[in-house]
């Protein structure tokens, strides 16, 4: 019982702070409107989507979600590689 409550504290937590991230880096993007920025933004936002997706779809196997979300970070990281080469 204790082990679910702080794995959604932390599932939650990193949530938060992803959504943060990408909210602070879609602003930025909007300042500056380069490709690069995009990409940092979409990076970001990908990662956190991933981080939501294996938290709330719910997969009787729990290597499924943890492949869903290992997905999504590797395509944001992707992202997030290009958005550097870029500037």
């Amino acid at each position: 019982m204790i082990h679910n409550l702080i794995d959604n504290l932390i599932s939650a937590t990193r949530f938060f702070l992803g959504l943060i991230l990408t909210t602070i880096a879609l602003q930025a993007f909007l300042k500056t409107k380069t490709s690069n920025m995009l990409y940092l933004t979409t990076g970001f936002a990908l990662i956190t989507i991933g981080n939501l997706f294996s938290t709330i779809y719910y997969v009787d196997d729990v290597r499924m979600d943890k492949l869903l979300a290992n997905i999504f970070d590797i395509i944001g990281l992707i992202a997030l590689i290009i958005a550097i080469k870029k500037s």
